[in-house]
């Protein structure tokens, strides 16, 4: 029966790259595969082509040619050419339901012919596309390019059968920008026993060849505008004995911006790594300043290894974290206040160890991939495949919000 339940994911980034939607895709090949015959529409990125896919999929990829000139925020645009649009078209024929991930040309384009060919289609949203773009046009037309590019954005998710988002909140306001669309709430999770504290992060830190009597301050994701690390570089600069103080950036980004941030003899930017939770390990605190954010699964893992969290209010963070309780809000694009919290935080190891623990039972207590995972299979079955949701509804965790203490 698996067989004929035909799911094609479409997605606009692929390894080498690892951001938020590829750890989704991950965890949803890994828990559906049994379920359906999956197959992949995705950039070519690189060379892991023959040494790097995502489970159950080996044989049932379809890669598109991206484009050189057209990149924003490390999302590469695939080329405008006859054979990528008919590749696309091929891989939309030969399933039933497309499972679009976003958020660039390639997702906007499976849409279009998903709806040409009747084939059902499920979107959903790991990022905000028009707050993402924002940040990388000009300032004198960033207003008009906003209300067009939304406006675009939304006529093409009133094109698909259903959107899922990961909180409420992004519900709602979906609602309100004019999405007619059925909007239902799928919350990721994360892998609380990958992501877990360290036993020794003394140990953690050197392995990583970072002197272990050094605080680690640090970030994971992508370097770019809308992550605003400038923020964190600035706020970086502001702190006394910078010398016992390393800054560990994992992820990757325009070169320009990493050779800044190597500038400082103490800090280092790994590129895309696979072992996110090594590098979460050695760090003492975890910043995510970003301007816009839907859930932040960075900012959950680092949750889950037992870390201090300081960051931006935005997307869904605003209501997993709670106000020095499990982390520390600051505002955007203010790297003095985020350099008085960290010095308050670097200078005060009970409340780093207090926040940590916090933050470790929120993620255990109410994030979980299995739920995550489970829902979304449910989801795609109510409309699609009826014979899938003969088992009753699990009951899903109450919202969280910012005054609800767990």
């Amino acid at each position: 029966m698996t067989q004929n339940r035909k799911l094609l994911i479409v997605a606009d980034t692929y390894y080498p790259k690892v951001d938020g939607t590829l750890k989704f895709m991950e965890e949803f090949l890994r828990r559906a595969k049994n379920d359906f015959q999956i197959s992949l529409l995705v950039p070519y990125l690189g060379s892991w082509k023959k040494t790097r896919k995502l489970p159950a999929v080996t044989e049932h990829i379809t890669y598109v040619q991206p484009s050189q000139l057209l990149q924003i925020s490390g999302y590469q645009n695939m080329k405008l050419t006859r054979r990528n649009i008919t590749r696309i078209k091929q891989a939309i024929q030969n399933t039933d339901l497309v499972f679009v991930q976003g958020p660039a040309l390639l997702s906007y384009l499976s849409i279009y012919y998903a709806r040409k060919y009747q084939k059902n289609t499920v979107f959903y949203v790991h990022v905000i596309p028009w707050e993402l773009y924002a940040k990388f046009i000009p300032r004198i037309i960033r207003r008009p390019f906003f209300t067009i590019f939304r406006q675009f954005v939304i006529a093409y998710y009133n094109r698909c059968d259903e959107i899922l988002v990961p909180y409420h909140e992004l519900q709602e306001q979906l609602k309100k920008e004019g999405v007619r669309t059925k909007i239902s709430v799928a919350t990721l999770g994360v892998d609380i026993q990958t992501f877990a504290p360290a036993k020794d992060k003394r140990t953690s830190k050197q392995r990583l060849g970072i002197t272990p009597d050094v605080s680690v301050v640090g970030y994971v994701g992508r370097i770019s505008k809308e992550k605003n690390i400038h923020i964190l570089l600035e706020a970086f600069h502001k702190l006394e004995n910078q010398d016992k103080i390393h800054l560990l950036i994992v992820g990757d980004g325009p070169e320009k911006q990493k050779a800044e941030l190597l500038r400082l003899p103490n800090c280092t930017v790994t590129g895309f790594v696979n072992n996110v939770q090594d590098y979460l390990k050695a760090m003492d605190i975890f910043v995510m300043p970003s301007s816009t954010e839907t859930t932040s699964l960075a900012t959950l893992e680092a949750m889950s290894c037992g870390l201090p969290v300081i960051a931006t209010k935005v997307g869904f963070i605003k209501n997993y974290i709670i106000k020095n309780h499990n982390g520390i809000f600051v505002p955007r694009s203010n790297p003095t206040v985020l350099s008085l919290k960290l010095k308050a935080l670097l200078e005060d190891p009970p409340l780093q160890e207090q926040l940590g623990q916090n933050a470790r039972k929120t993620i255990a207590y109410s994030f979980s991939w299995e739920r995550s995972i489970n829902r979304i299979k449910r989801l795609l079955g109510n409309h699609f495949y009826p014979e899938m949701t003969s088992k009753p509804e699990e009951r899903e965790t109450e919202p969280l919000t910012e005054e609800k203490s767990i």
